[in-house]
């Protein structure tokens, strides 16, 4: 099972590029909250049609439901690889919608495993 559930505020501005398939790319960083000083941030890659972008801001509050991901590019002569979250869904701000997401993706992670030994 590969799923990823990410809960916390867009860190800095979303980057969005036009790619060469037509497609429109949505690339940001989501803070989250953790026991100790620092929060980390996973990056999330969105793809798609620019009319179904979600609009997602700076310092938002922020649910993420997807998967991870991985890429391998081409960089300066030598292989790169990036890892980020995929995402299925975003539900920005809209705390309710927030729960409702994650509480969805879990429900359907329970079904996919089963009852526990």
């Amino acid at each position: 099972m590969n799923l990823c559930i990410l809960r916390g505020l867009v860190a800095g501005e979303p980057r969005i590029v036009e790619l060469a398939s037509g497609q429109t790319a949505l690339s940001f960083d989501v803070r989250v909250q953790v026991d100790g000083p620092s929060a980390p941030s996973v990056p999330v890659e969105w793809t798609g049609a620019a009319s179904r972008m979600p609009k997602v801001v700076a310092n938002a509050p922020i649910a993420v439901v997807g998967t991870v991901a991985r890429r391998f590019y081409r960089a300066g002569g030598a292989i790169q690889t990036r890892v980020y979250v995929a995402p299925q869904r975003i539900v920005v701000r809209q705390p309710r919608r927030q729960k409702k997401a994650i509480s969805d993706a879990l429900d359907a992670a329970a079904l996919e495993l089963g009852p526990a030994a």
